[in-house]
Order: structure tokens, then C-alpha cells, then sequence
């Protein structure tokens, strides 16, 4: 396969961990499907590690084929291969986003079992919240991760654009990697210990059309998890237009001067325009360098020598210092984990 430098972010590991910690496998099994997504065991034993959206889709997808079960053992009753499909098929006959989430709550309401999803509008805003009437609290974290995840980037595609999300609201205390949810949901406000799971959206968003039809959809449900997690429309926010320039010159970076210049933006605008948003050049860079390090080691059989100076590092020595301190391994054991 060849190395791309588009949709390289990584996640943590974590991620992995609450995927498999409820899925109703043996273990030797998700051992094997662990193993061909390229993410062996091993690699679950450091904190700090990260994987590529690739990798986690792969895993994500053999998990609910293996299990048949597309919420993985997080909720009461299994929620069976297929319903994703038929949801996405519902919704894309709608013809306004009121309809679609009318028709997101009345499918599960007619399911009986998956998420337990509800709906109001407050003032300006309308709200979509999940009870736990289908789970476990214990599985909250999952549920409300996953079900929002996949619930924003479903109408993000249908809207063909990036729809922002005025709050986001999780009833668990703030993880170790919460700055994952930045990626994820598209830089949007989250708050922790919350008496509820909600996602509350601008109310203009009800009168919109929708984008997609019955032909686009059969070309997204071919990888449906894949789409979702690498789903990404031309977006406005500073960082993205910064990662998006950069991507391509990670053998030679711009200084923030010179980035200003190509942009056509001084430099302390852009420097207050990231801070904004809640990141800072150098957080940009070093994430782009750290997930186009690990799609390479993952993806491609290129030496770490010659993927230690595609990112800009004179020597090697330095690359392994800096990626262990990245994910918690240096990269040659990182590589030979997925061999």
C-alpha cells in the first residue's frame, strides 16, 4: 500500500480498549481480529500508544461481523449487522435534517433496542440525548463516544458538509485522552459529568436539505465505518486550513512566519486564530508528524531511517526519541508489533 499524508490522524488506544472491553468474543478470537488489524495485544499494554484510523476501522468492522453486534456488547440486546444499513437507508429518502432525526429517534424507538435516543428543542438550539433504558451505565463511555460519533459524521454526510456542534455533554469524569474528542467532533465544546449524554446543534440546521441519495449511499455502505471515520468536507476552522498546507512539507516545515505568508495572514493573526480554536502551531505539527509516522510504520516497508527524514528529522536518533515519547514505544518496536 502506498503511504498517503490524507486522513493520517491517530487515535488513542484507548479507544481500542473500550471497543473490546464488552464485545461477546473469546479472547483468542479478538486476539486474532486484534491481529489483522494490525493491532496485536501487545501494544494494549502501553498507554500511551496511538493507531491509525485504518487500523481502529478495520478492527471496529471485525468486531460487529464477528460479534453481530454493531454496538459490541454495549447494549442489553445485541443490535444485529444491518441496521446501520437500514437506518442510513430511512434517512436518506428524508427530505429535510427535521426529518432525519425525526426518523433517527423513531428507529430505534421501533427497534426496541440499540440506543434510546431523544429529542427537544430549547430556544435556539435542539438537543438529541441518549438514556440508558438499552444500557448499562458502565458502558456510558462507549455509548456516548461511539453512538455521537457516528451519529454527527452520519449527518455530516448527508449534509455533505461539516456540521458544527454547539455543545457536547458526557456524564463520566474527563478521560487522559479527552484532546482525542478534537479530531473527532470537530473541535467542538465538551463538557464532562454531565447529568446527561447530549449533542445540541443549532436549530437552523432542522430546514436544511438533504445532499446524498440512494446512489451515493450504496458507494458509503460498501465501508460504512471507514467513511465515517475519515469523513472530511472542506472545513473553514484555522487548524484545518494550517494542517491541510502543511500535510505535504513535513521534510520541511514552514516557521510560523512563513506559513503567515503563504496563507496571506500576519503572523500573529494566525497564531490568535489557532488559539481560538485551542491549539497552537506547534501542537499541529507535531501531531501531523506523529500520525503520518505511524501510518507509515504501519503501511508502508520504508526503513525508519528514510521515514525519520520524510518528517524532517536530521537523524534518526531523534525520531525515536521523539515518537516514544509520541506513543510509548520507539518505532522499530512499534513496526515489529505489526509485522
Amino acid at each position: 500500500m502506498q503511504y498517503s499524508a490524507k486522513n493520517t490522524i491517530s487515535i488513542s488506544i484507548s479507544f481500542v480498549h473500550t471497543a473490546i472491553s464488552k464485545v461477546p468474543l473469546e479472547p483468542d478470537v479478538i486476539d486474532r481480529l486484534l491481529y489483522s488489524s494490525r493491532i496485536p495485544r501487545h501494544l494494549l499494554q502501553e498507554s500511551h500508544t496511538r493507531v491509525s484510523l485504518t487500523q481502529y476501522s478495520k478492527l471496529i468492522t471485525a468486531l460487529m461481523i464477528a460479534s453481530d453486534d454493531e454496538l459490541l456488547g454495549h447494549s442489553n440486546k445485541p443490535l444485529p449487522i444491518g441496521s446501520l444499513s437500514l437506518l442510513t437507508h430511512w434517512l436518506v429518502s428524508a427530505n429535510t435534517m427535521e426529518q432525519v432525526i425525526n426518523r433517527l429517534v423513531r428507529f430505534y424507538q421501533i427497534l426496541g433496542k440499540g440506543l434510546d435516543i431523544k429529542q427537544h428543542v430549547e430556544k435556539e438550539l435542539f438537543h438529541i440525548e441518549i438514556g440508558n433504558m438499552h444500557h448499562q451505565q458502565d458502558s456510558d463511555t462507549f455509548i456516548a463516544e461511539f453512538s455521537f460519533f457516528c451519529i454527527h459524521r452520519i449527518l455530516c454526510w448527508l449534509r455533505k458538509e461539516i456540521i458544527p456542534i454547539d455543545q457536547l455533554s458526557f456524564p463520566f469524569l474527563e478521560p487522559s485522552y479527552a484532546r482525542d474528542y478534537r479530531p473527532m467532533f470537530y473541535g467542538a465544546p465538551v463538557s464532562f459529568d454531565s447529568s446527561h449524554i447530549k449533542m445540541s446543534f443549532s436549530r437552523e440546521l432542522l430546514r436544511k436539505p438533504i445532499q446524498q441519495n440512494l446512489t451515493s449511499l450504496q458507494s458509503f455502505l460498501k465501508d460504512p465505518i471507514t467513511e465515517l471515520l475519515i469523513l472530511n468536507f472542506n472545513t473553514e476552522n484555522w487548524a484545518s486550513k494550517v494542517g491541510n498546507e502543511i500535510r505535504d512539507k513535513l521534510d520541511a516545515l514552514p516557521t510560523l512566519p512563513d506559513l503567515a505568508q503563504i496563507m496571506k495572514i500576519k503572523p500573529y493573526t494566525l497564531q490568535r486564530r489557532l488559539a481560538d480554536e485551542g491549539t497552537t502551531y506547534l501542537a499541529i505539527k507535531n501531531q501531523i508528524k506523529r500520525d503520518a509516522a505511524i501510518e507509515m510504520l504501519v503501511q508502508t516497508n520504508q526503513s525508519i531511517e528514510d521515514i525519520s527524514t520524510k518528517l524532517g528529522f536530521a537523524e534518526t536518533s531523534p525520531f525515536t526519541r521523539t515518537f516514544k515519547q509520541w506513543t510509548g514505544v520507539p518505532p522499530s518496536a512499534y513496526r515489529k508489533y505489526h509485522i
